[in-house]
């Protein structure tokens, strides 16, 4: 199994032995199993490949103010970037290593690095039906997918609260277990952006939830992948109002499953095939 250098938001040799965020672990599986690679974690300037995740700006945001951090530039290496994105808007895609765009998340990203340049859109974790397919026994009726950062604040108001079968789900736990029971759902309604993913890679509908607390970036992830979702999302809407007018039976929002040819495009344009 030929080995590939990533990295993730949480890098390291500890990476993985704990409860790590939902995003950040999606990669391993779907090198695996698409592709019969294995991922070996390293530090930003070391890396061959950033996958999934609000990544081209985490170097540049860690070492801009640090010209050190840019005196070592490594142009013999290269940094393929697939279906990665920005966290921010405002910020740079600056790396040590020389970047190669294949594919990025949205069109807004697109803009930044590749503007003339044919890339595939698309996030990465769309491709999960095609290792875990969707579970057709209905698990919930309403998941609710807090962000990770959120996820204490959102079961302490509503956790006692809330109707039957409706679900909390935490993403810090196990991938597939964790996509097994968004799959399984009726209705997605989430702060995280994956959660907005995955519901479309199911063909299940959701809603955009208003965040618990406060989360890194100003939202750019968020508009870059509904960019190129083909279809508007409703929200960001309050958790309050949701539940009002879930009970009063208005249920905003749809399910938009990317086309074969935007999933054939994200296959093909994986260079370490």
């Amino acid at each position: 199994m030929r080995k590939v250098k990533v990295f993730a938001a949480s890098v390291g040799q500890e990476f993985g032995k704990s409860a790590e965020n939902y995003g950040d672990n999606l990669m391993a599986d779907l090198l695996r199993e698409l592709f019969s690679c294995e991922p070996v974690y390293v530090k930003e300037s070391e890396a061959e490949l950033l996958g999934i995740g609000s990544l081209l700006d985490i170097y540049y945001k860690q070492h801009h103010k640090d010209k050190l951090g840019f005196l070592h530039k490594r142009p013999w290496r290269t940094l393929h970037v697939w279906g990665a994105g920005f966290i921010s808007s405002g910020t740079e895609a600056l790396w040590p290593q020389r970047l190669i765009v294949d594919a990025v998340r949205g069109e807004l990203t697109k803009a930044r690095v590749a503007p003339e340049k044919p890339v595939a859109l698309g996030d990465p974790a769309l491709l999960l039906p095609l290792i875990w397919p969707k579970k057709v026994t209905p698990a919930a009726e309403v998941t609710i997918i807090p962000h990770f950062v959120t996820y204490q604040n959102f079961v302490s108001q509503y956790g006692a609260s809330l109707p039957k079968h409706w679900k909390i789900l935490n993403l810090l736990g196990d991938p597939k277990q964790i996509t097994d029971q968004i799959s399984s759902s009726d209705y997605i309604v989430s702060s995280s952006l994956h959660g907005l993913i995955l519901a479309d890679a199911y063909g299940i509908p959701s809603c955009w939830m208003e965040p618990h607390g406060e989360l890194k970036g100003d939202g750019f992830k968020f508009i870059d992948y509904f960019s190129c979702r083909g279809a508007p999302i409703a929200g960001p809407i309050d958790f309050e109002r949701f539940l009002s007018d879930f009970n009063r039976g208005v249920r905003s929002g749809t399910a938009s499953v990317p086309s074969p040819e935007r999933i054939n495009a994200l296959l093909k344009s994986f260079y370490f095939r």
